[in-house]
């Protein structure tokens, strides 16, 4: 077992440095890890990719890949016929397989054709190369598939579904995990493209349960598990091969230089209407604007639903309102300075400060919207020419940040952005909890107090060094706070964490936040150099996580 981990690491490693452009390592990789026996699949491409000067040539493989994969999100599959839709209807009676959804006017329960893996080897001419390369993919699932296909159009072949649901399942959208031998089922989204997804995804749960059985009780056979097994194996290959066409689609549209992002008259009038009420708002007392802005959390939060933070809520208007208790108030005061620094010093677009208002219970902080949506819903379809864009437009934003000089009244060497106490998760990861400081900590007059309070006593010689360049950080630069509108980067938000600290910080908090995200961290390792080699600081802070989450 160690030696097959080690042989599918191998091809994976192989893959990721390779040349290949993206997605083209993503749909790869699917080869690799949705295959049923990934080592035979790691096998295969070392077998079947010669090698060039040690770098293997995977045109040939992908290619075969590809058309596999294509075959099988565009299969064309035969209509029951009524004696069939009857029995279906029957069986699973008034409930979408896919969704447990009933019927609707605009989008009605129908039987279709479960989709069949095996089709393809009946109507689509596959050539040596791709018959073996399905075969490894697939492996004991072929047999599986072999054995089942005999009766081509019995009703086990098909189910009620809405039509929907069973386009978004051609695409790739669903992915079924069955517990070996039964008919209880999970049917899990996919999430993989940019934000236009089918809408029918809006309306179910992440992971929706399900069990096919015979509501008529006439024995009527369920649907056919081993084709919606080997058809999940590709989900994921499909929605990359789909997100493949988009990017080149997308290049060969017209593009005009700009300075700046597009921003619409719609986001113009709102930023002017949100300015406008906030003025009228700061007029009341501080005990009426908080009733106001708790009112208007309710609205906001049924108008617009909940946003992905607890503590942030989408209003109207074209406001952000986000809530802190009282005890973490310098939090929000903190990013409050900061967005008014940050508009007066720099060029990077950030949220208009509109009011900073606190209870004895809570503390708000209202701002205007950007448009954009964060890089990490579009992420996945930004082509390698794109990224290089998007980190020179980083780049350029960061310098501005860290350029800026800390004020004279700021007697800390690392604090926050007007010189209190830090609002960091990392700082306070693996610290006990102080109720009267709540989630603050210090500030520190010098960085060897830092980096004392970095340390765990699990390991003692395990510390940062001192003497780094304090800098104005933003400490929380991640998916979900860099927005992207029009290809380019339309706000940098959530400042809460923003502060003086060390030139690392920025860094390696970046991948603090996010460790799994291959590309985001690739892209995070190239946007950094250019302000110094931080890999020892990174070592460092690696082994101080492990003690601190």
């Amino acid at each position: 077992m160690i030696t097959e981990r080690v042989l599918l690491e191998e091809a994976l490693n192989t893959i990721h440095t390779s040349n290949l452009r993206h997605p083209d390592n993503q749909l790869l990789e699917c080869f690799l890890e949705d295959s049923a026996d990934p080592n035979a699949s790691a096998q295969y491409i070392f077998q079947n990719c010669p090698s060039d000067q040690g770098l293997l040539d995977f045109a040939s493989l992908l290619s075969d890949w590809k058309s596999i994969v294509c075959f099988c999100g565009t299969l064309q599959q035969p209509s029951p016929n009524k004696d069939i839709v009857s029995k279906v209807q029957a069986r699973d009676s008034d409930r979408c397989c896919l969704t447990r959804l009933k019927t609707s006017f605009f989008d009605p329960l129908i039987v279709m054709p479960i989709p069949r893996i095996v089709s393809l080897l009946s109507e689509v001419t596959l050539s040596k190369s791709q018959f073996e390369m399905l075969q490894v993919f697939l492996g004991s699932d072929y047999n599986d598939l072999l054995n089942n296909a005999k009766e081509l159009d019995g009703p086990q072949n098909y189910w009620l579904v809405r039509r929907s649901a069973a386009i978004a399942l051609s695409n790739g959208y669903f992915s079924f995990i069955f517990i070996k031998g039964d008919p209880v089922y999970n049917v899990c989204q996919v999430f993989i493209g940019d934000r236009n997804r089918p809408s029918i995804l809006d309306k179910i749960y992440t992971v929706t349960s399900g069990r096919f059985e015979d509501r008529s009780e006439s024995g009527i056979p369920l649907p056919d598990i081993s084709s919606l097994k080997a058809f999940s194996r590709f989900v994921h290959a499909i929605r990359w091969y789909q997100v493949s066409i988009a990017i080149v689609q997308k290049q060969h549209k017209p593009r005009t230089a700009r300075l700046k992002p597009d921003v619409s008259v719609f986001y113009q009038f709102c930023e002017y209407g949100a300015v406008c009420f906030s003025a009228i708002c700061r007029l009341t007392p501080s005990l009426v604007r908080v009733q106001i802005y708790r009112g208007l959390w309710f609205l906001g939060a049924h108008l617009y639903g909940q946003s992905c933070s607890f503590n942030v809520q989408r209003l109207p208007f074209g406001i952000y309102l986000k809530k802190a208790m009282q005890r973490n108030h310098q939090s929000l005061a903190s990013e409050y300075g900061t967005l008014q620094s940050l508009r007066r010093l720099t060029h990077i677009p950030v949220p208009r400060p509109l009011d900073l208002v606190s209870s004895s219970d809570d503390s708000y902080l209202l701002t205007t919207r950007l448009p954009g949506h964060p890089v990490g819903s579009c992420l996945d379809t930004m082509s390698d020419g794109d990224v290089d864009a998007f980190i020179h437009e980083l780049q350029g934003y960061l310098s501005q940040l860290r350029a800026i000089s800390k004020p004279d009244s700021i007697r800390h060497a690392i604090c926050n952005a007007v010189g209190g106490p830090c609002y960091d998760y990392r700082t306070i990861a693996g610290q006990d909890y102080d109720e009267e400081k709540g989630d603050l900590i210090e500030p520190f007059a010098n960085e060897e107090d830092f980096n004392k309070k970095l340390q765990t006593g699990a390991l003692p010689r395990v510390a940062h060094e001192s003497g780094h360049k304090i800098v104005f950080t933003h400490g929380d630069i991640n998916m979900r706070n860099i927005l992207m509108h029009n290809g380019r980067i339309s706000g940098i938000v959530d400042w809460e964490n923003a502060g003086w600290f060390p030139d690392y910080w920025e860094y390696t908090k970046a991948l603090f936040v996010t460790r799994v995200h291959r590309r985001w961290l690739r892209i995070m390792d190239r946007v950094f150099p250019v302000f110094g080699d931080f890999k020892d600081d990174l070592a460092i802070e690696r082994q101080l996580w492990e003690y601190c989450m």
